[in-house]
């Protein structure tokens, strides 16, 4: 069956064993359902965490170079004063 398509470099996949697919599916379903239930409840409230931690830091950094740049418009105001 060659059919004439606007795209001459497709290939056809191989086919598929539908057993060895639907075997592999069933003997991992309930590995995979506990990974889910670890990552929902476990791993979750260590990254919510570690993500308010960093945007506490975040936050921290920016004041400090808002202040430092406010210092340093400050110093210049006083030069220009004097």
């Amino acid at each position: 069956m060659n059919k004439k398509t606007d795209y001459p470099d497709l290939e056809r996949l191989p086919d598929t064993n539908f057993w060895k697919h639907f075997l592999w599916f069933w003997w991992n379903r309930p590995r995979i359902f506990v990974e889910d239930i670890y990552e929902k409840h476990v791993l979750q409230s260590k990254m919510d965490k570690e993500i308010a931690e960093y945007n506490h830091i975040k936050r921290e950094t920016e004041l400090l170079i808002k202040i430092q740049f406010l210092e340093a418009k400050l110093n210049e105001l006083k030069k220009r004063k004097n």
